[in-house]
């Protein structure tokens, strides 16, 4: 048998992330924010996580300030879902004990969706400035 005239593939290396200019990453870390808006307004506000998370698993790799902006986003995401879940708990929970007098507390259940929106504006005006956020009473569970 002869030997092929080309030269053995090479393994393939995968280039490395291209970095972000300063007024993409600000746009980034902006649109890490807003998505989080934008998913509950147009999904149930337990799938609002999403769009945080797509913007961190896209440009977690290429921009620190878009990968802390996104992942502040996805904790507030996070953690609202787990306050609206436990205000709900003891919403019905009094309810049943006032055995349906108590019904009116269910309203209480728009309070976090709605500091969560002032606060997720206020940190998109901040990530458009090239400023760092942090959200206050959120767990930080992804970094």
């Amino acid at each position: 048998m002869s030997e092929s005239p080309y030269p053995p593939p090479q393994p393939h290396q995968p280039y490395p992330p291209a970095m972000m200019s300063p007024s993409d990453e600000r746009m980034w870390g902006m649109f890490g924010h807003l998505s989080a808006i934008a998913a509950a307004l147009f999904t149930v506000v337990t799938l609002s996580f999403l769009g945080p998370l797509v913007v961190f698993l896209v440009f977690k790799d290429r921009s620190a300030f878009v990968r802390g902006h996104s992942a502040e986003a996805l904790n507030m995401t996070i953690s609202l879902v787990v306050y609206e879940v436990v205000l709900a708990v003891v919403c019905t929970i009094v309810s049943v004990v006032t055995l349906g007098f108590g019904a009116g507390v269910f309203v209480l259940l728009a309070v976090p969706g709605l500091v969560a929106l002032v606060f997720a504006v206020l940190a998109a005006v901040a990530a458009n400035r090239g400023q760092v956020y942090r959200y206050p009473l959120i767990f930080r569970l992804v970094r």
